[in-house]
Order: structure tokens, then sequence, then C-alpha cells
């Protein structure tokens, strides 16, 4: 009886192991599709235009169920401050996922011999925030408006007129549809035209 309870025992572990195993293991995230870059709003109809967004990285969950995604996202014509070489994101996904596209970056000082020095400045640039599915194969992004004017560097989003990137999407009508379908627990209620 001992050795059938053991055994039992060391198949559970087992079982709980593997499951463990394969639900927190980081899944790969690529998407290369084309997508809709558009403004809310009935009065801004005209401004669709198509573009290709190339969404790379892994998806990661804790055991607790948290997930984050520690990637690169870039799109079509998008003029990102950034230095190419620090645009490496790591973003947490709210449980409604939702996560924050924010690029923190260093301005280096050159050396007297032209090689980058010491840190100079430190930056932020605020590039909006996405929603996904479950499986990352749906994403829409609410796209900053950036204040350049105002000298703060601030950025603002609404859901009366706001820029949205949606992917997978061919039409405004698609895309509407699929950021109200990605959106809806935040969006309580309201849905986007």
């Amino acid at each position: 009886m001992k050795k059938l309870t053991f055994f039992l025992s060391i198949l559970i572990l087992i079982a709980i192991a593997v499951f463990v195993g394969i639900n927190l293991s980081p899944k790969d995230v690529h998407i290369n599709a084309q997508g809709l870059k558009y403004r809310l709003g009935n009065d801004n109809t005209e401004s669709e235009k198509a573009v290709n967004v190339n969404i790379e990285g892994k998806l990661h969950t804790s055991i607790t169920g948290k997930r984050s995604f520690k990637g690169t996202i870039n799109i079509e014509g998008e003029n990102i401050p950034v230095p190419v070489e620090q645009r490496q994101l790591n973003m947490p996904i709210s449980q409604d996922g939702w996560g924050v596209i924010s690029y923190p970056y260093f301005e280096y000082k050159k050396a007297s011999d032209g090689s980058p020095g010491a840190v100079n400045n430190t930056h932020i640039y605020q590039y909006g925030s996405l929603f996904i599915n479950s499986d990352f194969s749906k994403v829409t992004i609410l796209v900053s408006d950036q204040k350049e004017s105002d000298g703060t560097g601030a950025s603002s989003w609404s859901a009366e007129d706001g820029q949205m990137i949606t992917v997978p999407a061919s039409s405004r009508s698609e895309a509407i549809r699929l950021s109200n379908e990605l959106m809806r627990d935040f969006l309580k209620g309201f849905e986007l035209k």
C-alpha cells in the first residue's frame, strides 16, 4: 500500500511539473502582418492607411499568472525617436490584455576619441498602449498624440478621436470591431467609432 501511494505521489508530482513547465515556458511571438492605422471618430474616415506591423519577442507567464512581453514592435512609417539598439521592450501585460509601449533610453556624451562616453541624459518615450488577445495574434495599439509644442514631451489619447493601429485588419469596420473586442473590459460599455 505504501509503495502504491508513493508511486501515485510521484506520478502526480511529475504531471504537475510537466503542466507548469508547459504553461510557464515563454511563448514565441511572431507577427508580421498588415494592419490599419486610422483615427477614431466619424469625421476622420479619410485618415486610414495600411501599415505593416512586425512584432517579435516572447510572451512570459509567471507562476502567479502575470504576463509580460519582451521583444520589439516595429511599425512601418512610424518615426520613433529612440536609438534602434535601445528599442527592446519589457512590457507587463495586465489581466485584460493591456500594456504600455514605453521606451526608456539613454543619450551618451561623445568621448574625446569619438567613442560613446558617459550617459548624458535619460529619456522615456511614450508611444502608446496596446491590447492583445490571449495568444498575441490580434493587437490594437492606441497611438499617443505627442505634444512637442508645449515643451513637456507629454502625450495623450482620446477614445473620441485618438489614433489607432489594429492588426490584422484590412478595413476600418474590421479594425474597429477588433479593437472593441480586445478593449471590452477597458471600455466598460463604451464603443469606439
